[in-house]
């Protein structure tokens, strides 16, 4: 592959920009999440504030760049340079950066910016349909992906439109199921064509990709082009059932199969990144390039969770009534472990897939710091683009801190963990040092990880849309929330240090108390021997005398 033009107008540096700010909103999110749960203080002040709404309007207002970011990079890995293509990301990101901007000051200001909105949805949508219509690449993998994101962007476009023109949203909420995969699987044959160079027609059959567009097109053909009505249960990824029960079977085999294909690519990937040597004496097994192999891990992680919980993935149960109000953890709608969405209690497997679904743009953010280490800059040379293996770290502590938790409550009725917005448990006071250790390593993990792996990205795209979209975070959320965000960053190490500190002088009051104790049994022990010796001393003297 050639050296990638890491230029602003270009795709590749479009993608970084929007990806740059999407990591910078979460980043803003998980350090006020970190804080409000680690403060009841904090909670009461900020009780009634608009803080909370502000930042689920700016999450959902940048929700769409991982899309675009997983089309400009197929398109970056195995097509030419396309003015279609860069002129439709470049309109697109626009419009997803001003959303974001919007999304902020609607709930500052209580305005709600609805013709705004509705301008912005138009110009995505056009942006968008531009993107349909660029370059396709080459490589059947990358053909396949790339005909799915398409697809997905189409539809993304239609649902924009009918958004703006107050059509309503039922055909949005029909397709989502489907459609927020595209990223992950985008990710995925990325990686394969990473690790296997492109393939041949013979790999068509083994495209999860073409199996998820044919899904969506299934969807949409029930939904508009036979007047049928779609539901999503919601029991695992792409979990989409028809009411009318006409093509039920059909869509439940297909959404099997493209789990299977989509466990074939993932290990594909494993065998052409990790290599294995035996030989009489050892084991060895080489990684390969640092940023792919943790990227295939983190991808393994994500489609792993999602295959648990299709394989295990019950009956849909109705009787239960559908609950308002609820807060959301990691993108889930939930409170007291009952679903929004469908009344259910949740399991462990519902909170996994909460946990591991933003990673896949982190899946994304590995890719594109591996592309961009191909160009030699000043920021691109520097270790900083590993900081993004820290990040992937952080979510398998926070899947491991999960199972901790799941192992110590096993068979505890009423047991459910509680998250910060970063997906992070927040242990209780109770569950020692050792709990609030994992937890501090995970946060500092993931935090420190997308900073430096921004970092690595290089520095123009990082101020652009990293810093700008924290700044807008940071300067027109609340006073409160401003206040929260500066102190979250240092009130976390200061915590941490506290922490320490009153852990070091319970360790030095044990031995202190340790040392008392042996002084005290020394003293016991010396006085017994005294005792001993005058007592012998004393029946001496007696016998001689007698």
């Amino acid at each position: 592959m050639a050296s990638v033009d890491t230029s602003l107008t270009s795709t590749f540096g479009s993608a970084v920009v929007l990806l740059q700010a999407n990591l910078g909103v979460g980043l803003v999110l998980g350090a006020l999440g970190v804080a409000v749960s680690s403060s009841h203080e904090v909670r009461s002040q900020l009780e009634g504030k608009p803080w909370e709404a502000t930042l689920r309007s700016a999450a959902k207002a940048v929700s769409p760049a991982p899309l675009l970011i997983a089309y400009a990079l197929v398109q970056v890995r195995a097509a030419p340079a396309d003015m279609l293509a860069s002129t439709g990301l470049l309109v697109s990101g626009a419009s997803v950066f001003l959303s974001t901007f919007l999304a902020i000051l609607g709930p500052v200001l209580g305005a709600r910016f609805a013709t705004a909105s509705r301008v912005l949805h138009v110009i995505r949508a056009f942006g968008q349909m531009l993107m349909v219509f660029g370059r396709v690449p080459s490589g059947v993998e990358v053909i396949c992906a790339s005909l799915f994101i398409r697809a997905a962007l189409a539809a993304r476009s239609a649902s924009a439109m009918a958004g703006a023109l107050s059509l309503g949203s039922d055909a949005a909420e029909d397709v989502e199921q489907v459609v927020a995969m595209a990223p992950l699987i985008g990710g995925i044959a990325l990686l394969d064509n990473m690790a296997w160079g492109p393939s041949g027609i013979m790999a068509v059959p083994f495209q999860a990709s073409l199996l998820c567009t044919v899904l969506l097109g299934l969807v949409v053909a029930v939904r508009f082009g036979m007047g049928g009505s779609v539901k999503s249960a919601g029991r695992h990824a792409m979990d989409v059932q028809f009411e009318d029960g006409l093509f039920e079977g059909i869509c439940s085999k297909l959404v099997a199969l493209i789990f299977v294909v989509l466990a074939f690519g993932v290990c594909r990937v494993f065998v052409g990144t990790f290599g294995i040597q035996v030989s009489t004496s050892s084991i060895s097994i080489a990684w390969g390039d640092l940023l792919t192999a943790s990227a295939a891990k983190v991808a393994l992680l994500i489609v792993g969770t999602y295959i648990v919980s299709f394989v295990s993935a019950g009956p849909v149960d109705e009787t239960e009534e559908e609950t308002d109000g609820m807060p959301t953890i990691n993108g889930m709608e939930v409170a007291n472990g009952v679903s929004m969405t469908h009344g259910k209690g949740l399991g462990m497997l519902d909170y996994m897939k909460a946990v591991v679904a933003p990673a896949e743009v982190l899946v994304l953010a590995l890719i594109a710091a591996q592309m961009g280490s191909q160009q030699e800059t000043s920021f691109g040379a520097l270790p900083f683009k590993y900081g993004f293996i820290l990040a992937a770290l952080g979510v398998g502590l926070q899947i491991v801190s999960l199972l901790a938790f799941a192992t110590a409550n096993a068979g505890k009725k009423g047991a459910e963990p509680c998250f910060d917005t970063t997906g992070t448990i927040q242990w209780a006071a109770e569950d020692g040092t050792l709990m609030f250790g994992l937890r501090s390593l995970t946060l500092l993990c993931l935090e420190c990880g997308l900073l430096l792996g921004c970092l690595g990205l290089g520095a123009t795209p990082m101020v652009l849309g990293f810093v700008t979209a924290t700044g807008a975070l940071f300067v027109l959320s609340p006073a409160e929330v401003a206040k929260l965000i500066w102190g979250s960053c240092m009130g976390g190490v200061q915590a941490l240090i506290e922490h320490q500190r009153a852990a070091q002088e319970a360790a030095a009051a044990r031995r202190a108390a340790a040392v008392a104790r042996t002084l005290e049994a020394e003293a016991e022990k010396s006085e017994k021997v005294g005792k001993a010796v005058s007592k012998q001393a004393s029946t001496a003297t007696k016998r001689k005398g007698k």
